[in-house]
């Protein structure tokens, strides 16, 4: 990577007390990736984070809660400040403090929000281009096809409406894919691919893409994406864009731009179609399948590497294309690092271990699947194992039992019983949950209180709830969440997708109350119809 430190530190020539915010993202795969120059450079494989470089090599990693232990760990000895954000602590203010009046040289492919973000700071803002080859995205195999599924015709009539501009410019892969009812497993772990999608509401809408499509939808032209910037440029009208999803580079070619306040797309978007929710119950049925198989496969000497070897087979032996995003499979007191998925070879499985696994995988219609579940290699757990589980099952429980009618007091119905356990060190320093659908991460809904954020849980939704307890210190390093994804029935009302079984072994039902018991009871004479099921297959 002395390549790359050259590069930067070339930029930084003129302004030696400068930094260069380091590319997490492409203009495409809208999110941090494996190859980007923060991963090469800090080993951070987190997605989410942002860095610095400065001219003498040194980086500042900024992240959140769920990657702090996750960041320690992987950037030890590479050069590496991590800056360890509180939840709700943006990334762009921390930065700004850092650069001060400095200047700070940010990629044309940084998302116009995040360039916004950054200039209201009243930070001095220049722009380089990247060099040519340097951590091009290699998570995409052009081999895969792009298929037609299942969806609504003429989605763009439900934006049309909406939108004064004649010209809409799409970024969002994810959107793309859900308005032109197309899907490809061409980029790991998502069901998007390459393009960019030019909305024309007097004429024919255009699809840049570098890939033969058979199914293009009725209305649609299709063109290379290297005609992208020409036929940008030759538009004299507006172009309407959204700032979180459109790259500067891309917004500095457009000489009417028009920036939405609101993303209309993704409100229709997070309303699911009668198709979806019916995929969705068979889908989940199959990931519980998938599930039930491993607990059954899970004993003493196996590594974490092993274990997550297993599940993704058991995935994809009951039908899924591909996961859904990186598998979370951590032993022990690897469990208390949120998002951890290094997959130690070397973290052999000991009797008495938990297992965190926090999964899910694309089916046919390309729709995300997520579930997280806890499981116990012994026949008895500790009176704190069982303890903390119990928390979490009980905060899931009320969470998913409430009339709450939107994510902010969800989210605080969890929070309110997980909090006294921040006395013994144990934290829930996460959201309750987000949305899902073309991608495992989809908004709205956010399910926080932070922010003070209601975010509506409207008919037809669909989002997870996962609430949780991580202890970073010993005797009791490590962590239990327990997330199923759900669909909202009516204003307050949610039905669960999946119904596999909680861990038995850890629950002490003497701390449930008659209610709770109650709640548990029915989800196991569900899981147990189901689980005959899910045996037969």
């Amino acid at each position: 990577m002395q390549e790359a430190r050259g590069f930067y530190k070339k930029i930084l020539e003129n302004s030696k007390n400068g930094f260069v915010l380091l590319k997490s993202s492409d203009e495409y795969f809208n999110c941090h990736y494996k190859g980007s120059a923060l991963n090469l450079l800090t080993g951070f494989s987190g997605t989410a984070g942002e860095g610095i470089i400065n001219y003498d090599g040194k980086i500042i990693l900024f992240v959140d809660p769920r990657y702090h232990e996750q960041a320690d760990f992987e950037t030890k000895g590479k050069n590496v400040e991590v800056v360890k954000l509180n939840q709700g602590e943006g990334f762009v203010k921390s930065i700004a403090k850092i650069v001060g009046k400095n200047e700070l040289f940010i990629s044309n492919s940084t998302l116009f929000l995040f360039f916004k973000r950054l200039e209201k700071e009243g930070l001095k803002l220049s722009f380089y281009n990247d060099f040519d080859g340097f951590c091009e995205n290699k998570n995409i195999d052009f081999k895969k096809k792009i298929f037609a599924v299942e969806g609504r015709k003429n989605k763009t009539d439900l934006i049309k409406k909406h939108i004064n501009s004649r010209y809409y410019l799409v970024n969002s892969l994810e959107q793309i894919s859900w308005l032109c009812n197309l899907r490809s497993f061409q980029m790991v772990e998502n069901s998007n691919f390459k393009a960019k999608l030019l909305l024309d509401f007097k004429g024919q809408n255009i699809l840049f893409c570098n890939q033969e499509i058979k199914n293009i939808p009725f209305g649609y032209k299709l063109l290379p994406l290297d005609d992208f910037g020409k036929k940008i440029l030759s538009i004299k009208d507006e172009i309407a864009v959204l700032e979180n999803s459109v790259t500067c580079g891309d917004f500095n070619l457009i000489k009417k731009p028009y920036i939405l306040k609101k993303d209309y797309i993704a409100k229709y978007a997070a309303i699911k179609e009668k198709c979806e929710i019916e995929h969705y119950k068979s889908a989940f049925f199959r990931l519980d399948c998938a599930l039930n198989s491993f607990k059954n496969k899970i004993k003493e000497g196996l590594s974490e590497f092993e274990l997550k070897e297993i599940f993704e087979k058991e995935l994809i032996r009951f039908g899924a294309k591909t996961t859904s995003f990186k598998t979370i499979l951590a032993i022990a007191d690897n469990s208390s690092s949120i998002h951890y998925s290094n997959y130690d070879k070397n973290k052999i499985l000991k009797k008495g271990d938990l297992i965190l696994l926090d999964c899910g995988g694309y089916y046919e219609m390309g729709l995300a699947t997520d579930i997280t579940r806890v499981f116990l290699c012994a026949d008895k757990a500790t009176k704190k194992q069982k303890e903390i589980y119990t928390a979490v099952l009980k905060a899931f429980l009320h969470s998913y039992h409430s009339d709450a009618k939107d994510g902010a007091n969800l989210d605080a119905i969890a929070r309110k019983i997980l909090k006294p356990y921040e006395k013994q060190g144990f934290y829930f320093p996460h959201a309750l949950g987000h949305g899902i659908g073309v991608s495992v991460h989809q908004s709205p809904p956010v399910i926080t209180s932070y922010g003070n954020k209601k975010f509506p849980l409207y008919k037809s939704m669909v989002h997870t709830i996962e609430p949780g307890l991580y202890c970073s210190k010993k005797p009791h390093k490590f962590g239990i969440r327990l997330e199923n994804s759900v669909l909202v029935t009516a204003r307050g009302k949610r039905e669960s997708f999946s119904h596999f079984e909680f861990e038995e072994k850890l629950i002490e039902r003497d701390l449930l109350t008659k209610k709770e018991h109650k709640w548990l009871d029915e989800w196991n004479k569900v899981w147990k119809v189901l689980s005959e099921k899910c045996t037969e297959r």
